[in-house]
C-alpha cells in the first residue's frame, strides 16, 4: 500500500519569463554603468564581457535556446529529477540544498555528481500559478531535505 506522503510526479515546463528578461537585463546594464563611471578609455574594453554575458543568459535561461538548456525537470515520486534537456538528453538530478524558495520567485539548483549543475530560475510568470504553488509547497515541505539526508547516510 502506498504512503501518504508519496507525491505524484511534477512536471515542471517553464515559459518565457519577462521578469526574468528585464532582470537579467537591469543587472548587465547596472554593471554596464558603473563600469562607464570608472575613469580612462580601458573600461570601455569590459563592455564587450558585459554584452557576451548578457546574449548568453538570455539565450540559455530566458529563451532556452542552447542545446543545454532545461526544457523540462520532472520530480518523481521517490525524489529524484529528471532534467529534460533542450537537445533531448533525459539526466538524472538531485535537488541540491542551495535551492532558493519564494512567493515570487523558485530557483531550482540540481546537481548530477560533484561537477554537474544546472540552476532553473523560475519567476512567478513562467509557470502556471497552480503549477508554481504546488513546487513551492512540496519545496517547503519535503525539499532540499533529502539530499541533506542521503549525504549523512
Amino acid at each position: 500500500m502506498a504512503s501518504h506522503r508519496e507525491q505524484p510526479p511534477l512536471l515542471i515546463q517553464p515559459g518565457v519569463s519577462r521578469r526574468l528578461a528585464a532582470f537579467v537585463a537591469l543587472t548587465h546594464l547596472l554593471a554596464a554603468g558603473a563600469i562607464l563611471g570608472l575613469p580612462g578609455a580601458r573600461p570601455l574594453l569590459l563592455l564587450i564581457p558585459i554584452g557576451a554575458s548578457l546574449a548568453y543568459q538570455l539565450y540559455v535561461q530566458v529563451l532556452h535556446r542552447a542545446p543545454w538548456s532545461i526544457r523540462a525537470a520532472t520530480w518523481q515520486a521517490d525524489g529524484t529529477w529528471t532534467v529534460g534537456l533542450v537537445s533531448g538528453a533525459q539526466i538524472d538530478a538531485r535537488l541540491a540544498a542551495s535551492t532558493f524558495v519564494s512567493v515570487p520567485l523558485v530557483v531550482l539548483n540540481l546537481r548530477r555528481g560533484h561537477w554537474r549543475r544546472w540552476s532553473l530560475p523560475l519567476f512567478a510568470d513562467a509557470l502556471d500559478t497552480e503549477q508554481l504553488r504546488r513546487l513551492r509547497q512540496r519545496l517547503r515541505i519535503e525539499g532540499a531535505g533529502r539530499e541533506q539526508d542521503a549525504a549523512l547516510a
